[in-house]
This record gives C-alpha cells, sequence and structure tokens, in this order.
C-alpha cells in the first residue's frame, strides 16, 4: 500500500480527531457519515452476487467498510476497485450477523474498529439520545398499529395503556397504503388490514423518553450478549433497533405498560390513502372521544375537531 492522503474535508477531520485521542468526535463524524463497501469487478457489472466484504482475525468477524472509494482502493492496495455506498441505519437494517463488528478503512492509518454494540447505538440512537443531540426537535411523536379486534379495547373498554412495540411515525410518514404499511411494520397485512381495506393507527407522543427503549437484543442469548442487548425475540427479530425490514429504515422502541398522554389519537388509514382521525384520548376525563374529522394530509396529531 502507499502513502495514503485523505480525499475529503471529512477524513482529514476524522484524521486530525484521531490523532488527538478524541474518539467522542470520531464517533460522532461517523454516525452521520456514508461508507464504501467494496465488490468486485464481477459483481459491480452484474455477473456475480454481491457479498458482504469480510474480513475475521481471533477475536472475531469484520465487515469492511471505508470512508470513501479512494481509501478503499488504497486500504486493499487495489485489490477492489468498486464499491457500493450505504449508511450506517442501511447497514444496520441488513447486518447479516449479530456476532460480526466493523472495521472502518482497515489497512489505512485512520482506521477503526466498532464491537457490534456499538455499531446498532451508532446506527440507531435511542429516544433520549436523539433528544440529547437535537434539543430542538420536541417531543417525538411515535405509533403502533391496531389490530382490528383491539380497537374495542380503547373506545369501548376505555384502556389507555400500551405495551410492545411502537414505532416512529416520521419514518413510515411517506407510506400512504395500508398494506404496504404493514408490511414495511413486518407485520401481517391478513391480521392487521381491516375487511374495508384500511389500518389502524395508535399514534401518540412519546413523553418520557426513557420509557421507550430501543431494542438492542438478539435471537437467542449468544446475539443479544453480542451487541450488548436486553431483548430476545424471535426471527425475524434483528436487534439492532429497526423493524425487521431491509428495504426500510423504521426506529422501532418497546414499551411495557406506558400511559398514553393526554391527546393520543387513533386514526384510520384507508384504501385511498386518506388518514382520518378517528377518536381522541381525553387524560382528564379518562376516556376517549369519537371525532368526526375530515381527512388529514399530515400526522402531526393537531387536525380536526371532536365532539363529544
Amino acid at each position: 500500500m502507499g502513502e495514503w492522503q485523505p480525499a475529503n474535508v471529512f477524513e482529514e477531520r476524522l484524521g486530525e480527531a484521531l490523532a488527538v485521542g478524541d474518539l467522542v468526535f470520531c464517533l460522532g463524524l461517523l454516525r452521520h457519515a456514508e461508507f464504501v463497501l467494496p465488490i468486485t469487478t464481477a459483481a459491480a457489472a452484474g455477473h456475480e452476487p454481491v457479498v458482504w466484504p469480510i474480513e475475521a482475525d481471533d477475536e472475531r468477524t469484520w465487515l469492511m467498510v471505508y470512508t470513501s472509494i479512494e481509501a478503499m482502493r488504497a486500504g486493499t492496495g487495489g485489490a477492489f476497485q468498486h464499491g457500493r455506498v450505504a449508511s450506517l441505519p442501511e447497514l444496520a437494517a441488513a447486518w447479516p450477523d449479530l456476532r460480526w463488528g466493523l472495521a472502518i478503512n482497515p489497512g489505512l492509518p485512520v482506521h477503526f474498529f466498532l464491537e457490534p454494540g456499538a455499531v446498532a447505538r451508532l446506527a440507531v440512537p435511542s429516544l433520549v439520545q436523539d433528544r440529547e443531540v437535537e434539543p430542538e426537535s420536541g417531543v417525538a411523536i411515535v405509533q403502533k398499529l391496531l389490530r382490528p379486534r383491539d380497537v374495542h379495547a380503547y373506545l369501548a373498554d376505555g384502556e389507555f395503556r400500551v405495551s410492545g412495540y411502537c414505532h416512529h411515525a416520521l419514518d413510515v410518514a411517506h407510506i400512504a397504503t395500508p398494506t404496504v404499511l404493514a408490511d414495511a411494520l413486518g407485520q401481517s397485512a391478513e391480521e392487521m388490514v381491516t375487511e374495508e381495506g384500511s389500518v389502524v393507527i395508535l399514534r401518540w407522543y412519546a413523553v418520557g423518553p426513557d420509557l421507550y427503549r430501543t431494542p438492542y437484543g438478539g435471537v437467542d442469548e449468544e446475539t443479544m450478549t453480542a451487541v450488548a442487548g436486553w431483548v430476545i425475540e424471535e426471527p425475524p427479530f434483528i436487534g439492532m433497533g429497526l423493524v425487521p425490514n431491509v428495504g426500510q429504515l423504521i426506529r422501532e422502541y418497546k414499551v411495557d405498560g406506558v400511559e398514553l398522554p393526554y391527546g393520543a389519537e387513533i386514526y384510520e388509514l384507508t384504501i385511498e390513502g386518506v388518514e382520518r382521525r378517528r377518536a381522541m384520548y381525553d387524560g382528564d376525563l379518562g376516556r376517549w372521544r369519537v371525532v368526526h374529522d375530515a381527512p388529514v394530509g399530515v400526522p402531526d396529531g393537531r387536525h380536526g375537531s371532536e365532539s363529544s
């Protein structure tokens, strides 16, 4: 390998931070970076499948990525000339093995080796971390699909708590088709879609972000431990804080009996792609109020009028 020089300002800043031992700043830079994964010339031409570029040592297997195409060519001694670009969340969504780590710029002076738990937390920070980094972003809005048979528990029985998995509403704001939404969340359309072709969405402000735990974990004790996680679930659970769908980047959270805040809402997303608010939770009275809204276009929890 010849002498390597940073190819861009990002690599210059990364090298400067590493030189003075500022690993926190380095990780902050890496969190929002795009990486190049080496692929063969044949794979680039479509003549063979693209495979994950890995190297192994006595400690573990490492997924190899570089911070630029120039860094990749220098770090591999020219063995790879082509690459595909991916962000850290995109890598996490398709992570092939929870026991693998991430080798950034192997073979170069400016390099990092991240354990799988560090990869998960960099790629998918918790709600608490999101708020610390961007305090002006306000309280996150989360939501959860309700099975048609579960709606009765809220509207008729007055249920005001929620358990299980919910997801960041912002990450699915672009999806306006009930079956596509269910599929994006890795949920069964047969179970979630009503006879009319709609889905029912429970949406609320995530007050108390520490109650919304990012589900780092695995499908068994070994993979849970590998990512320093806390939860074990059946496949297709991926354990990196995202819903089990390689084609989507949707953050999910696990809650246990969280009390819904005042103003929580139940929406119907129709087969025509129209959202209608159906009910709002009145925390002062401890009951749901049925509402009759015109269609809404922005799921921000502030539209419509109510009737008792």
